[in-house]
């Protein structure tokens, strides 16, 4: 099969930087032997984006500018620049600003003896500009994606450029790699106590018809007289509701024509495209949910959607389609917006050549394109943000992956990509894991929280499918009885702490608008407590502290669970929920402290008593306003767990890399003092200590221990001993499930949130506390959840503090 070199690009006067001078990249050295061939590389600790002499400011949506060097220069450059910010041009914008930078691919390891990539991509960094409705001014910077390839030839080789994709995606070459990558691939049938097969699948034909036909798999002779019959199932991504509303899908008035049959120039071109791909794969039967699953009826889709982990499980292969961004946009067309580079090497004289810039897509940041084609596919694409896309991947044995550049089979064996001859054994598909039965244990709760922080960041077209859309993927993974699974939550005592993940969204949110939302109905997915109540991603844990520390660390129940249920909305076991509450009996302290704000970028909260430290505060909002108030506000304490025995809390003196004498460097003049909310770890300089200041290197140094508040004339310890003496002490602590010593108990335990064992005496000074902060609710004597704290065992912290505050029983709704 063919692949196609456009023309050498003739670039204009302010395109011809494009041309780059491999010795101006700072950092840029010939590697390699005469043996094994020379190429380019750029060092360590050297950036790895290259920004080109490059400015333009054009406006929209003529783009004046480029037209005229496109029209009167006949630059090539400017034509694909124009195509590629046309193509994803804002309406509400009216300028453009771009500068170009090249990005070297910056995981330099070498690959089984041979180099890895080199160049990886030219950037566009976009800043669009305009106003609003009010005249009030707009801007949003993006970057356009170009991908750098070439054929084999000096020049690929110098720069170590990724191998150009054929013409056509379904060609003979790719169809033999799909074969051949999945012939030595296993596909292993779960054990199911019911339907072996889908409700409905599609029979596609073969390339001698036009005609499609849906199917009832229990009517249909093939699937009662085999459990073998091969199927693929699609993941794809419906797109906007513009598109939605356009789709070929299955109703409830078109679903007996649907099953007489239907046209390929009928339906939509992501199941156009999905019907070429199974005919040419040899699959004659395929999965596809607006066809198998009935749009309109509230029953089937709440049934059929719960069988989606029998549905990707069981797939002979499942179609991913990262390629496609909506229903009506297909995913097998390589209609490239492309030019082709000339290239001189002044670093080897001997190479020259030249490599092909193609669009890929538009990311929302620049990291996105410096990794290598697969892994965007699967981590940044369109489709990988789509949330359903979670389990869909997940659950799949084995997947054939139409990416926007190259095709990729992936299985439990590793994953090949087209024009390639290396497998890659990072990227496998882990439907097997899910195969085996059992209780639940450390391993698989792990892996599901895991889960749950990708998830949260993944779009949904409907908030109410939160919980159904990744309801076949619990099921699957933690093998628990549904009656423990409580919206999205296994282990209270755990998995209550998470926290509002605000960095990686641009979810703005005031204290108002989220109480206002958790009292809504209307818009009722989950209760406050769950993470499947919020719009944004989440994290169970901090850049402070997570509650499974570095090994487990000994966590430890702190409350009595007096009751937990949730009220399924349909009948998906694991499905969503209409109501939601828990009853808990524990410490609780009333948030009267004195509350500051240490960071403005990173909203770190904390909260003190008589000047010395409490907790460490994360609110579910992050507007606040300038006298924000927090008296309404409680810290309900629900686990512990141990601290790290090298744990230090003192403020932590930081030293630049050239300042370094010796293991002690002291009297440096140029030192700043940074608390312990800012650095990781400390001690003397060693490799783990090390942390970046802009482009500086630094050692993070311990001084004295002469740094804990403290009242005039006493000690820390006279301090902490006078404040633990005051309030109740209680002893309803339950022993932690996932700690290396007590995972039998984890394993073992048949409800989710009871309590096991007291509290082991004599290690309570040296634990950490952490829970959710609650507001009342609209209901009286009822709350809602509205953060997360953790307290650091230090001055008044730690579980000691709580441990000394009355206990009281609440319900948090």
């Amino acid at each position: 099969m063919t692949t196609t070199i456009p023309p050498l690009a003739k670039l204009c006067e302010r395109c011809r930087v494009l041309e780059f001078d491999d010795s101006a990249w700072l950092g840029a050295h010939q590697a390699g032997s005469e043996e094994e061939g020379y190429y380019l590389e750029v060092a360590k600790g050297f950036t790895d984006r290259f920004k080109l002499d490059y400015f333009l400011l054009d406006s929209l949506p003529e783009l004046p500018w480029l037209t005229d060097t496109a029209n009167n220069d006949g630059c090539d450059f400017c034509v694909v620049l124009k195509k590629a910010i046309q193509k994803y041009a804002r309406g509400c914008f009216n300028e453009v600003l771009v500068s170009l930078y090249y990005q070297w691919y910056p995981f330099n390891s070498r690959e089984d003896g041979r180099p890895s990539i080199g160049l990886k991509s030219l950037l566009a960094q976009v800043l669009w500009i305009g106003y609003d409705e009010n005249g009030q001014h707009l801007s949003q910077s993006t970057w356009l994606h170009f991908g750098i390839d070439s054929p084999s030839d000096s020049c690929a080789r110098w720069l170590r450029l990724e191998s150009s994709p054929r013409d056509d995606v379904l060609c003979i070459e790719n169809l033999l790699m799909v074969h051949d990558t999945l012939k030595i691939s296993s596909h292993i049938r779960p054990f199911t106590k019911g339907a072996v097969y889908p409700t409905r699948l599609i029979d596609v034909g073969d390339d001698g018809t036009s005609s499609c036909r849906l199917v009832e798999t229990s009517f249909e002779a093939p699937f009662s007289r085999s459990s073998q019959v091969p199927y693929a199932a699609l993941s794809y991504c419906w797109g906007p509701p513009e598109d939605i509303v356009r789709q070929f899908k299955t109703e409830k008035c078109s679903l007996e024509s649907r099953l007489e049959g239907f046209e390929l120039h009928q339906v939509s071109p992501i199941l156009h495209d999905a019907i070429l791909a199974s005919r040419a794969l040899g699959v004659r039967y395929l999965w596809v949910d607006a066809v198998c699953i009935i749009q309109d009826d509230v029953e089937d889709w709440d049934r059929e959607s719960s069988l989606m982990s029998l549905v990707f499980q069981n797939a002979a292969l499942t179609i991913c389609t990262p390629a496609s961004t909506s229903c009506l946009e297909g995913f097998l067309a390589r209609d490239w917006i492309m030019t082709r580079i000339r290239f001189e090497s002044n670093i080897n004289e001997s190479v020259s050549g030249s490599y092909i810039v193609r669009l890929v897509g538009e990311v929302s940041r620049p990291s996105h394109a410096s990794v290598e084609c697969l892994s965007f596919a699967l981590n940044h694409s369109h489709w990988a943000l789509r949330g359903w896309v979670l389990q869909e991947y997940e659950l799949s044995q084995r997947a054939v992956l139409f990416g926007r550049t190259k095709l990729h089979v992936i299985t439990g064996k590793g994953a090949q990509s087209e024009a390639s001859e290396m497998t890659r054994l990072l990227d496998r598909t882990h439907g097997a894991r899910y195969l085996q039965q059992g209780d639940p244990d450390h391993g698989a709760y792990i892996n599901w929280i895991s889960l749950i922080e990708d998830y949260s960041a993944r779009m949904l077209t409907h908030p109410s499918d939160k919980l159904p859309a990744i309801s076949g993927l619990a099921s699957r993974s933690l093998h628990v009885h549904p009656s423990n699974f409580l919206a999205g939550h296994l282990f209270l005592h755990v998995d209550l702490y998470w926290t509002a993940a605000f960095l990686q969204s641009n979810v703005r949110l005031t204290r108002a608008a989220l109480i206002n939302y958790l009292h809504s109905r209307v818009s009722y997915v989950a209760p406050s407590w769950s993470w499947a109540s919020r719009n944004h991603p989440v994290e169970f844990g901090d850049r402070r502290f997570r509650v499974f520390g570095e090994s487990g660390s000994d966590i430890r129940e702190e409350c009595d669970i007096v009751r937990a249920s949730t009220s399924l909305a349909g009948t998906n076991p694991f499905g969503g929920v209409k109501d939601g509450s828990i009853v808990i009996h524990t410490s609780t302290v009333p948030l009267s402290l004195h509350v500051e704000q240490l960071g403005s970028v990173h909203k770190i909260w904390r909260a003190n008593e008589r000047a010395g430290y409490v907790a460490d505060l994360n609110f579910d909002w992050n507007q606040f306003e300038d006298e924000e108030s927090f008296e309404e506000l409680s810290l309900v304490l629900i686990g512990s767990r141990k601290a790290e025995e090298n744990l230090s809390w003192d403020p932590v003196q930081i030293i630049y890399e050239h300042e370094v004498k010796d293991e002690e460097p002291e009297g440096t003049d140029r030192v700043t003092f940074i608390t312990m909310d800012m650095w990781i770890a400390a001690g003397v300089p060693g490799h783990s200590r090390l942390s970046l200041n802009g482009s500086r290197i630094l050692y993070g140094i311990l001084p004295a221990r002469n740094s804990e508040r403290v009242g005039e004339g006493e000690t820390t310890e006279d301090h902490r001993a006078s404040h633990y003496s005051q309030g109740n002490t209680t002893d309803n602590a339950g022993e932690g499930y996932l700690s290396d010593a007590d995972r039998e108990d984890l394993e073992n335990s048949a409800s989710p949130h009871k309590t096991t064992s007291k509290s082991r005496p004599g290690d309570d000074e040296d634990r950490y506390a952490y829970g959710i902060i609650i507001h009342p609710a609209a209901e009286p004597g009822k709350y809602i959840r509205v953060g997360a704290f953790h307290s650091v065992p230090r001055e008044y912290g730690g579980l000691k503090y709580f441990q000394s505050h009355p206990t009281r029983t609440i319900e948090i709704i």
